[in-house]
């Protein structure tokens, strides 16, 4: 993904800037935009994002004055991991912290915002003093706190064979992604079915063993795991911590036995 220069841009770029510099002097990226403006071109079905959430996102910076783009992790969502605002904790423009909430999982929205709820009269980086700033902004997920367990799931395909439950010693093969799209690991490609009970364990993944139970061998089914139900805050060797992610699950056999 970029990995590197991303991180780097999105910590610089996005980090708060309260700073008062030169306010005497003209910018020719001051468009003369007084107040933030939002306007939705998707309307997102899923949950709505509220100043108590932290919610992932994808997005694309530009300047209001002739449409340059400074930063982005939307040009090749396949290669970049989504990237998360915490409202409690700020870390961003206030922009931003204004300019999300009201946005529902699935939209997109094109944030308009003065540079004083960017990065005021100083600027920062590649972005210059007192430049009005247009972000693009596709919600991915919410992550609330009364939902930090929550499991999303839809069945692709329902089989025929036993049904797996609690105990259970399960085959499958899987597909995990980031919500940006990016694939971590896929174990058809590999050719390398995975077999395990379905048990809590500290190695094990809680939100793949609770997903899978209800399912048929023969089925398909999609999680979307929040962080304390994937790899928590640490991460894994193949994926980064307090993330989300997606795991398409091909159930196999059930205790030895297929669909």
């Amino acid at each position: 993904m970029k990995s590197l220069g991303l991180a780097v841009v999105v910590a610089v770029a996005l980090t708060l800037c309260g700073c008062d510099g030169k306010k005497g002097e003209k910018s020719e990226y001051d468009t003369g935009l007084k107040k933030l403006t939002t306007k939705d071109t998707v309307v997102g079905t899923g949950r709505e994002a509220t100043k108590d959430d932290a919610v992932f996102v994808l997005y694309k910076g530009t300047f209001i004055k002739d449409g340059k783009q400074f930063d982005s992790n939307m040009d090749d969502p396949e290669s970049s991991m989504p990237f998360m605002v915490q409202f409690k904790y700020g870390g961003v423009i206030q922009g931003w912290l204004d300019g999300i909430p009201g946005m529902k999982e699935g939209g997109t929205r094109i944030i308009d915002i003065p540079y004083k709820d960017a990065y005021g009269d100083t600027g920062r980086d590649k972005i210059p003093p007192k430049a009005d700033l247009r972000f693009e902004i596709k919600l991915l997920y919410v992550l609330k706190d009364s939902e930090k367990n929550v499991i999303d799931s839809v069945d692709t395909k329902v089989g025929s064979g036993p049904v797996a439950k609690e105990g259970d010693t399960v085959t499958i093969h899987y597909k995990g992604t980031y919500l940006s799209g990016k694939q971590w690991d896929n174990s058809r490609e590999r050719g390398d079915p995975v077999t395990f009970p379905l048990k809590i364990t500290e190695e094990g993944m809680p939100g793949l063993i609770y997903g899978i139970q209800g399912m048929k061998a023969g089925g398909v089914r999609t999680l979307v795991l929040p962080p304390s139900m994937a790899f928590g805050m640490s991460g894994s060797e193949s994926v980064k911590g307090n993330q989300p992610i997606k795991i398409v699950v091909e159930l196999l056999k059930v205790n030895g036995a297929g669909a």
